[in-house]
């Protein structure tokens, strides 16, 4: 009866570390993007405006341990540094608060539901929204 106890009690916490592992996504994960939209805060509507967009084909890599993820496109790599980060659970949202390889600061949304990255940041005073639509994770 002991010997049966332990071999449950051993399998339930098999599947409770492999639930752990799958839901908190301890994998590298891609993802490849189609296109990108810059847009601009208005204090007036409280709402991002004057969005203007074009094709861009990119790719995020976000490391298994979610502390750095890697963005590439055409021309260049470029290298964020995960300080801080949040799970939404009710919007299944993953947000990152990043510093670039160069020192800028930046808010990433991962949101696969509605398949978007966004990042917000500071231009010239301004608060900013730059959207990249997903294409595919892998």
């Amino acid at each position: 009866m002991r010997h049966s106890y332990f071999l449950s009690r051993t399998i339930e916490l098999f599947l409770l570390f492999f639930l752990f592992c799958s839901a908190n996504g301890l994998a590298q994960k891609s993802f490849s993007c189609y296109y990108r939209e810059y847009c601009e805060w208005s204090e007036d509507s409280l709402k991002y405006v004057n969005c203007e967009g074009y094709d861009d084909m990119s790719l995020f890599v976000l490391n298994a341990e979610q502390t750095m993820f890697v963005h590439t496109i055409e021309s260049m790599k470029s290298a964020y540094f995960i300080s801080d980060k949040k799970y939404d659970a009710d919007a299944d949202t993953w947000t990152y608060t990043v510093t670039s390889d160069v020192g800028n600061k930046y808010t990433y949304v991962m949101d696969i539901g509605h398949k978007e990255i966004r990042a917000t940041y500071t231009k010239d005073g301004k608060a900013m929204l730059v959207r990249f639509y997903i294409k595919a994770v892998f």
